[in-house]
């Protein structure tokens, strides 16, 4: 009953991808635009509203936000899409309609690589929309989000997810650069309710998003390294059914967030039957303090950034297609110094996963008078605990990049991992990750 429903609003889905991308040729114009003045300073609320931390950037809307926020570059070319973001803005305003995508490449070189591919190079396309369903332009706007995307290696047997492991790196070096055809990854519910006091999201949602997030956990934009991103002790599932909610009870900042999804993940599929059916499931809980929760700023993942947060998370895991129970605990704390600079340390432990000790730190800068712009530099350490003859050995990740917008809409960024004792390929202790990833706006 509940497929023919989710196979009809797929087609649906894509017809609407498809007018819009007939909207992007029939309004879309190449006019000059001048680089817009710094983003004033966030305002402080006086209602208290706390940050929409259930937005990160790898959700639809959170996606769309940071890709609209404001940008100011120095001695870069203007956006000949002006016009074309201008009628999206005006689109969503009158009638809560709210749309966008974008197109990523990324090549990665491998030295030392273990596998006959010391080169990789992945395509990740995306398009959001989201629409207020009810009660627009208010706080608790109901709202229904979605993603649409394509993940291929271009021109290279293996995209850099894979080819990355198969060098010999137990942690991701592109955590989230794989491979599946077009499809819907994300479809869900989500409101703020109780004067902005209770979030919630229900219904096809990406887990990692949620689970022990922080300002640098998107590799579209950020660290590539999933050593840097999402935590290597979690075994969080990826694309499937689930719902998550989030609390403040206090006005100075504290927040208490949970979840649960089914553990049998779908790229582009339906996992809502296994959700119900199976008892397979992921559950995850964390209590922390926001530094935004007086100032009415969206927790994203690099935008405004959630400046001053600290949070413990714990989670647990069914046993799943065979593999043992499995559960654990991570820890964030990140805070800025003056302006332009973050640091952060996190850790995590685990059993039953196959990491299951992880720590790293770093520090990121955002140039004052190129806002767009970003630098990072971190250093992490993992022990694995996959069980084979001697063990594996710890594994060192060191990674820096910077980001440079070329355009508002165009960032091309440079990065470089050094990973010392590779866990997955004992014949050498250094391995180097030379990568460059572009991505564009529309």
């Amino acid at each position: 009953m509940i497929a023919p429903i989710f196979q009809r609003i797929r087609r649906w889905c894509v017809s609407l991808l498809f007018f819009s991308l007939l909207l992007t040729q029939a309004f879309a114009q190449s006019t000059p635009q001048t680089a817009p003045p710094d983003p004033p300073a966030a305002p402080v609320s006086t209602d208290n509203k706390p940050p929409d931390i259930l937005d990160g950037t790898l959700s639809a809307e959170g996606d769309l936000e940071d890709d609209e926020a404001p940008r100011t570059s120095f001695f870069r070319r203007p956006t000949s899409l002006d016009r074309w973001f201008a009628w999206k803005r005006q689109l969503h305003e009158n009638h809560g309609l709210n749309f966008g995508g974008s197109w990523g490449v990324l090549w990665q070189n491998y030295t030392n690589s273990a596998i006959a591919q010391p080169n990789s190079v992945g395509s990740k396309f995306t398009f959001n929309w989201s629409y207020d369903l009810f009660n627009r332009r208010k706080p608790n706007a109901f709202s229904f989000d979605m993603a649409i995307e394509d993940r291929r290696p271009l021109g290279t047997n293996l995209p850099p997810l894979q080819a990355g492991i198969g060098a010999g790196t137990i942690v991701p070096t592109a955590a989230t650069w794989g491979m599946f055809d077009l499809g819907i990854t994300q479809a869900y519910i989500r409101q703020n309710v109780l004067t902005n006091h209770f979030q919630y999201t229900v219904g096809k949602i990406f887990a990692p998003n949620f689970i022990d997030a922080y300002p640098f956990f998107d590799d579209n934009r950020q660290f590539l390294s999933q050593q840097f991103s999402t935590s290597p002790t979690i075994a969080s599932p990826l694309r499937g059914f689930g719902a998550v909610g989030a609390w403040f009870p206090t006005k100075n900042g504290m927040y208490l967030k949970s979840g649960m999804f089914t553990s049998l993940s779908s790229d582009t599929g339906s996992t809502i039957s296994n959700f119900f059916t199976k008892n397979e499931h992921f559950y995850f809980w964390e209590g922390g303090v926001s530094g935004l929760a007086r100032s009415g700023v969206p927790v994203q993942a690099r935008g405004p950034m959630d400046a001053n947060n600290i949070h413990l998370t714990g989670w647990y895991r069914n046993p799943t297609n065979g593999s043992p129970q499995s559960y654990g605990i991570a820890g964030n704390a990140n805070r800025m110094i003056g302006g332009q600079y973050m640091w952060f340390v996190r850790s995590g432990w685990s059993v039953g996963h196959f990491n299951n000790w992880a720590l790293s730190g770093g520090i990121g800068w955002r140039p004052a008078k190129t806002t767009a712009d970003l630098f990072g530099a971190a250093f992490g350490w993992t022990r694995p605990t996959v069980p084979v003859p001697g063990g594996l050995r710890s594994q060192y990740t060191a990674e820096t990049f910077y980001r440079f917008h070329v355009t508002p809409n165009f960032a091309i960024t440079p990065v470089f991992q050094l990973i010392q004792h590779p866990a997955l390929n004992p014949r050498v202790d250094t391995m180097w990750v030379t990568s460059v990833r572009a991505r564009l706006v529309f």
